[in-house]
Parts: C-alpha cells; structure tokens; sequence
C-alpha cells in the first residue's frame, strides 16, 4: 500500500518540459518492510517532447534531492497531445536480515563420523550498493573452506571429512558447533559463495548465506 503526502508548489503549465502532478507516494521496496527507500512521482508533459532521463539522475524536487532515479513506467496518453507517467527514486536500503533454514551436508570428522546430511536454522543477509561504475562493485567472498596440509582447499559444506591437522581442525569444528548451539545469534559458516543481483535501477543487493555449524 502506497502512504501519501501533499505538499505545496508552484507548478509550470504543461509545455515542452515534464511537470509533477500530485504528490510523490512511497512504495513498500519489501515484503514486510516500510522503509522510505522508494517512491513513485507521477509527471505530465507533451507526448513529442518527452526524452527519456539517465538512470541515476537526482531527483529534482524541493526535497528529497538525495535520491536517485531508478524506473520509469510505461506511458498513458490523456488526450490534448498529453501524456502522464511515473518515475521511481529511491535511495539505498539498509541491511536486512531474514532468518530462514538451510539444507547441508556438513563435514565428517576422520574415524569419527561421515559426512552429516542435515538442515539448521540459518541468517541471510542481504547489503545493498550503488554501482554507477565497475569500480562501485562491492567485493563477493566465497563460502567457508576447509583448507588440507597440502594447501589444496574445498567448500566446508561438501562432503569433506575433517582432521586434526586441517584447518578447520575437528577440535575446532566442533567448538564452532557447541557455540553455535548454545547462542541464538551465531551462525558460524558461510554456507554459498555471496550473489549479486539488481535491486532497482543501479541499486544491487548482495546475499550472504550464514548457517550453523552441525
């Protein structure tokens, strides 16, 4: 649902150039978020004079200046040579944190126990960046590893079997399960490598998987 605010301006008449119409009107940017991250302004201009805005350009209202286009709608012809749309601006969101579970098969210890098919409560975290360029693009890490003597490395949650001399150890491993199960909050293994996907416009969301250790 949309909340709306009105608020006073002194408004051009319809000409060459894309005038507002009413007021802006947040949009929920997630299901069960009412962060104001997002909105929609709806704009009126002559049908041959509109030309498209780059993604990204400031918002040119009173206020609100800090956000930054990120779509535009699809155009609806009010007759007179008009036409109104919307554009979309937002601002980058904070972290989220949903919990959820997860689906492993975490590691065997050597002469102790084979590898553990099993599901544990898990954190997903989800970072949001603006990346106008390549160089806006935020790093991305691999899942946990466990690295052999040998220096050859493989994901923690592969089938792997656990030794005393690899790192993560057994003795370390298994402190990491007694603390994971003991505390709420701790979820000790990077399950997947981090995901990068489009959120809106040139605002991506970065996912990180965390899952306790078993």
């Amino acid at each position: 649902m949309s909340v709306s605010y009105f608020k006073t301006s002194a408004q051009a008449s319809f000409t060459a150039s894309a005038v507002t119409v009413g007021p802006i009107e947040w949009e929920a940017p997630f299901d069960g978020s009412t962060e104001k991250v997002l909105f929609r302004q709806k704009y009126q201009q002559d049908i041959d004079s509109w030309s498209a805005i780059s993604i990204s350009s400031a918002y040119a209202g009173t206020s609100l200046t800090n956000f930054v286009l990120v779509r535009e709608s699809d155009f609806q012809a009010i007759g007179g040579g008009q036409h109104q749309w919307n554009r979309y601006y937002a601002i980058t969101p904070s972290q989220r944190i949903e919990y959820t579970s997860y689906a492993g098969q975490f590691p065997g210890y050597e002469f102790i126990r084979d590898p553990l098919n099993a599901t544990t409560p898990a954190r997903l975290t989800s970072d949001y960046f603006l990346i106008n360029s390549s160089t806006d693009i935020p790093v991305l890490y691999g899942p946990s590893v466990v690295v052999y003597p040998t220096g050859e490395t493989a994901p923690l949650l592969s089938g792997v079997y656990l030794t005393p001399t690899t790192t993560l150890s057994i003795n370390a491993y298994i402190s990491l399960v007694s603390a994971d199960a003991v505390s709420y909050g701790q979820f000790s293994i990077t399950a997947e490598a981090q995901s990068l996907s489009r959120w809106q416009g040139n605002f991506y969301e970065r996912k990180t998987m965390h899952t306790k250790a078993r």
